[in-house]
């Protein structure tokens, strides 16, 4: 294996400050990136609604929660009742 001198030293200076080997902070390392990888892997699927319009409803304006919120609680609310019912 071939290292960048410059990461090599790093690695050797972080292993010398922690009273470690270079192996040992390497194979940590790599644990590390591939529990990584195994962890984004695994993560639920989250699916994100987009929406395609032309802009906003009319009358609402998003500096005023007032125009907003109302439409958002309904939204929320048939959601949680389609899911209630199934």
């Amino acid at each position: 294996m071939r290292l960048d001198e410059t990461l090599m030293r790093e690695v050797k200076s972080y292993a010398a400050r922690h009273q470690r080997t270079f192996t040992s902070v390497l194979e940590d390392a790599l644990r590390r990136l591939l529990k990584e990888e195994d962890m984004l892997q695994t993560t639920e699927r989250i699916d994100v609604v987009v929406y395609t319009g032309a802009g906003l409803r009319p009358g609402v304006d998003l500096d005023d929660r007032t125009t907003w919120q109302p439409l958002i609680d309904a939204e929320d609310a048939e959601r949680f009742t389609t899911h209630a019912d199934a």
